[in-house]
């Protein structure tokens, strides 16, 4: 279980001085504190029901926790409590409608309505919505939804908590969908065949590869599968979701590099096959470990040359996509070449064939301090694939940088 310390914000002497926390007027209220299971320590379980939330026990006229000192007005189990108290006065609760999980503060709290704290409590809700998003802490509470309280009214709304609403909500689980896996790849591939113009993204390669940044569920529904892909504000039917447009060219013209407006990629090429020794291999599955040192290299490089914040996020969720595609590439039907330069992995590349007159070249990644490296295994690669009419280099992401080089290919369209 994920380490839950968070950082407190209320002084002491107010907690100390305060008679909100730890009792409730009932003896079953729902907002006792519930323990997580990686939270109950023996001295803890016997004071527990079976839902892990804490007994009640009389006190003055109402009840109180198990675990609180009325003396001293303090928690004896403090530097053990669970998570529940730590957020207080924090709280995550449904909308009143139950489709959506707030994240908010309760006015009961004398600390939240105090005059001079607003800016404080701002700055702790952005820390604490940050924390709870993160998709390991998410899914630890989805684990145990009584964790999530029923909507308050005085309970100040501050965010929703989307991560969270698609684990315990909106979870495609519920309703019969599976996450995609490599033994449906034939069901995606007989289902994308009868589609008449398929572009990059709509192939089983990029939606398998792809799915540790944007998992995609789906089941059967009738002869076709029901698709959803999951983005960080949810779910989205994978037919209404919109995408850059692809860039294809004629594959001779990227093979030739005839004419003027190639002549700079010729040169590029040339220098490159003249200046250094190397080798131009087929891929082979002991190659995975030294083509994922280069990434790391390459992806390093890019983002010292290109600010561009979006552009880094890329290159790093990128990385678990080549993992899954170099260590699949023979069940994913993908061709492979690299470039070795003193007997150490300088370049790759993998595509495949998007239908049978079009080849994607789905990843490409040089050393570039090998100049003309990058034009020169595109060339070669595009050049040995002979059976086909068109190269696709599937999208730009809306990068500038990756909008340049692929125009200055000339593509015939941008589909």
């Amino acid at each position: 279980m994920p380490k839950l310390t968070i950082t407190q914000i209320i002084p002491n002497k107010l907690c100390l001085s305060c008679d909100v926390c730890c009792r409730f007027i009932d003896d079953n209220a729902s907002l006792a504190p519930i323990f997580l299971p990686g939270e109950i320590i023996p001295k803890v379980k016997p004071h527990l029901d079976k839902s892990c939330r804490v007994k009640l026990q009389p006190f003055q006229d109402i009840h109180a926790c198990q675990f609180f000192n009325a003396g001293k007005n303090k928690c004896s189990i403090y530097s053990k409590r669970p998570f529940d108290c730590r957020l207080y006065p924090f709280a995550i609760m449904f909308d009143e409608n139950r489709k959506k999980i707030i994240l908010g503060i309760d006015k009961k709290c004398p600390f939240s309505v105090k005059a001079g704290n607003e800016a404080l409590i701002k700055n702790y809700f952005h820390y604490l919505s940050d924390l709870l998003e993160k998709k390991e802490i998410a899914s630890m509470i989805a684990e145990n939804p009584l964790f999530i309280g029923d909507f308050q009214y005085d309970v100040i709304q501050f965010s929703y908590l989307d991560t969270l609403a698609k684990l315990v909500i909106n979870n495609p689980e519920k309703n019969g969908f599976s996450a995609i896996s490599l033994k449906d790849k034939d069901v995606f591939d007989k289902f994308f065949k009868k589609i008449e113009n398929p572009d990059s993204g709509r192939n089983f390669v990029n939606l398998f590869i792809w799915k540790e940044k944007n998992p995609v569920w789906w089941k059967q529904k009738n002869e076709d599968p029901e698709i959803l892909f999951e983005m960080d504000s949810g779910y989205i039917d994978f037919n209404s979701l919109k995408k850059f447009p692809d860039y294809v060219y004629l594959r001779k013209d990227l093979a030739d590099l005839k004419g003027n407006r190639y002549k700079h990629k010729r040169a590029s090429c040339n220098y490159f096959s003249k200046k250094y020794k190397f080798q131009y291999l087929p891929y082979k599955q002991d190659m995975k470990n030294d083509c994922l040192k280069l990434f790391s290299k390459w992806a390093s490089a890019r983002k010292q040359k290109f600010q561009d914040l979006y552009y880094h996020k890329l290159l790093e969720d990128s990385f678990s996509a080549h993992k899954l595609a170099i260590e699949n590439f023979k069940t994913l039907e993908l061709t492979g070449r690299v470039i070795k330069i003193r007997n150490k992995i300088a370049a790759y590349t993998f595509g495949f064939e998007l239908k049978e007159d079009t080849f994607c070249v789905l990843l490409e990644v040089c050393d570039l301090k090998f100049k003309g490296i990058s034009e020169f295994i595109f060339r070669e690669f595009c050049g040995e694939l002979t059976g086909y009419k068109y190269i696709n280099t599937m999208d730009d992401s809306g990068l500038e940088n990756l909008r340049i080089s692929k125009l200055s290919y000339h593509p015939i369209i941008t589909s």
